[in-house]
């Protein structure tokens, strides 16, 4: 037996299905064992970013909306896909952080730190999510949404909803959650260095 680690093969692949928002890749593949896994269906998003807005007062700037693949109205951030025209401006993920921010709240931040990117889901999407954190806010003008979509803004205290998140009382998207667990992180730190 081979304990090395190793990437399937893949022996065929087709699109299955596509449209503006998603690729679904229907892939045939042998693991390193010889083990023929066929279909394997890999599901091809843009990438993601997601925004925690933090307000001079130190709340942070949530969202909640009707997400139909539960079904239900969920408390979570801004959030949105890359998209073309986000590259022109060199770091597209960044782009697309201020334009979601601006699209969802209205708000434009002065600064931006990148807090991390991490992987959706690995086993069965290829897409990356980043996050950031949006500083310095000032109010740019009214929401824009896209068709369809309708959001609602909540000013929140960054411990309490982390709280709420322990104890159970709030449900969010895990990428969501690692988001707001990092910028509690990065937020503590520079408290800290200001303290010294």
């Amino acid at each position: 037996m081979n304990d090395e680690l190793k990437p399937w093969s893949v022996t065929a692949s087709r699109i299955t299905y596509e449209d503006r928002w998603i690729r679904v890749r229907s892939d045939d593949c042998i693991t390193a064992d010889g083990i023929v896994v066929a279909p394997f269906h890999v599901l091809d998003y843009p990438d993601w970013i997601n925004v925690i807005p933090v307000m001079p007062d130190g709340r942070v700037l949530l969202t909640r909306e009707y997400r139909h693949g539960r079904g239900e109205i969920v408390l979570g951030l801004v959030a949105g896909s890359l998209e073309p025209g986000d590259s022109k401006t060199g770091d597209a993920a960044m782009a697309a952080a201020e334009r979601e921010l601006r699209e969802e709240t209205g708000y434009q931040a002065s600064t931006f730190v990148k807090l991390l990117t991490s992987y959706p889901n690995a086993a069965s999407h290829s897409n990356m999510v980043t996050s950031w954190l949006a500083l310095g806010l000032s109010r740019a003008g009214e929401p824009s949404f896209d068709p369809g979509e309708k959001v609602e803004l909540l000013f929140a205290d960054l411990a309490a909803i982390l709280g709420e998140l322990q104890s159970g009382a709030v449900i969010m998207q895990s990428m969501h959650v690692a988001a707001l667990y990092a910028a509690e992180s990065w937020l503590r730190r520079q408290a800290s260095e200001g303290l010294k």
